[in-house]
């Protein structure tokens, strides 16, 4: 292989080691609710306030974010946006009360707002159509496996020390990526910096708005999910604070598993949509076990399913997006849409544990499951067509 063709792979590897940290920070937080609510005595609608307030922050921000492209090259974005929130999340670890911890981690959560719609970006461009669909897979794997080492190393972690550590551990690392993603992008500036860009509105049409409005909902589902496992796995099926943590991190191995072959799936295909309307359905399911089935194995399996077709998919689906969108309008589009998504989703823990005080997290998972098959059949309008 030669040095041009080790160029994008060598690109996606320092990414997908900025893309596990990044969105580490998002999925270490879940398994450390239960021992932050023992701490501060809280209830469901304030660790739901405080989780909607770091991701609101970081998922709104994203379209201005993409706009930065303008000013400042993309790599310094990137890493300025990862240095933020790894500095952020190391101070919110030393919060004395609740009212800090909601402060600071909602200012930290910014940093979050660079990466998604930049880093995408940059894969749509060096690589083609024929690979896209596995360089994505792996580049989301690398998300996936910051939902494990998170979980796990809560964990491991909880039961000797305090929530703090674990969240100073992953900042650390955050604040080590950010200087190896600095290094390695200011040599490939060049290379992936769009050239004469021209200020311009989102890139939009009838099947993207159904897209947006499809991927929405899951979002608000997956989300909902994801924050209370752990404590529905405590609160519900009587596991400890540190098992709840490491199933949790076994759901998304699960994803790291399963997104290369979802992947190469979709290239092989050379279809996105049935696979991503699939994964809606799957999820959607095994949302419904958590509520309906008591078996120890079962629920494992359950587990699994969510990491598959609940995580490691999600993000996999963007690829059906992203083909909708000329080259030269990405990064405006997917800011806009990564702001909406993830704005959604991350309104979704303070709704879902409002909702649980009510009618319980086994209401509000059933809804959630429902949610996930609205989204499947909302996104057959969808029509898939690749620009260039």
């Amino acid at each position: 292989m030669n040095p041009q063709q080790r160029k994008p792979w060598n690109i996606l590897i320092v990414l997908m080691v900025a893309h596990a940290i990044n969105d580490g920070f998002v999925w270490i937080i879940p398994p450390l609710l239960p021992a932050i609510r023992e701490y501060f005595n809280l209830s469901y609608t304030e660790m739901g306030f405080f989780y909607t307030l770091y991701r609101f922050s970081g998922g709104i921000l994203q379209a201005p974010a993409a706009y930065l492209v303008h000013l400042a090259p993309t790599f310094v974005i990137l890493t300025g946006g990862l240095l933020w929130v790894s500095v952020g999340m190391y101070l919110a670890s030393l919060s004395p009360s609740y009212g800090s911890l909601i402060w600071i981690s909602t200012i930290s959560g910014i940093g979050r707002s660079t990466y998604h719609p930049l880093g995408v970006t940059i894969l749509s461009r060096v690589f083609g159509r024929h690979s896209f669909g596995r360089a994505m897979a792996l580049h989301l794997s690398a998300s996936s496996a910051g939902m494990v080492i998170g979980p796990f190393l809560v964990g491991l972690l909880l039961g000797l020390y305090s929530w703090r550590l674990p969240l100073q551990i992953w900042s650390a690392a955050g604040a080590a990526a950010a200087l190896t993603l600095f290094l390695f992008m200011r040599r490939q500036k060049h290379d992936l910096q769009a050239e004469h860009k021209i200020l311009r509105w989102p890139f939009l049409s009838r099947s993207i708005g159904f897209y947006v409005l499809a991927v929405c909902i899951w979002a608000i589902a997956q989300s909902g999910l994801m924050t209370f496992l752990p404590l529905f796995l405590v609160d519900y099926r009587g596991f400890s604070t540190a098992t709840a943590a490491i199933i949790f991190g076994m759901m998304a191995i699960s994803g790291v598993v399963g997104r290369p072959f979802i992947g190469a799936l979709m290239d092989r295909m050379r279809r996105r949509k049935p696979v991503v309307i699939g994964g809606y359905i799957i999820g959607g399911l095994a949302i419904l076990m958590f509520t309906t089935i008591d078996n120890l194995w079962l629920i494992y399996l359950a587990v699994v399913l969510v990491g598959i077709f609940g995580s490691g998919h999600t993000g996999l689906s963007d690829t059906l997006l992203i083909e909708m969108i000329p080259s030269y309008r990405r990064e405006e589009t997917l800011g806009f849409y990564y702001s909406i998504r993830m704005a959604m989703g991350s309104l979704s823990p303070v709704v879902v544990g409002w909702a649980s005080e009510r009618i319980s997290l086994y209401g509000s998972f059933v809804t959630l499951s429902a949610l996930a098959g609205l989204a499947a059949l909302i996104l057959t309008v969808t029509e898939e067509r690749a620009v260039e």
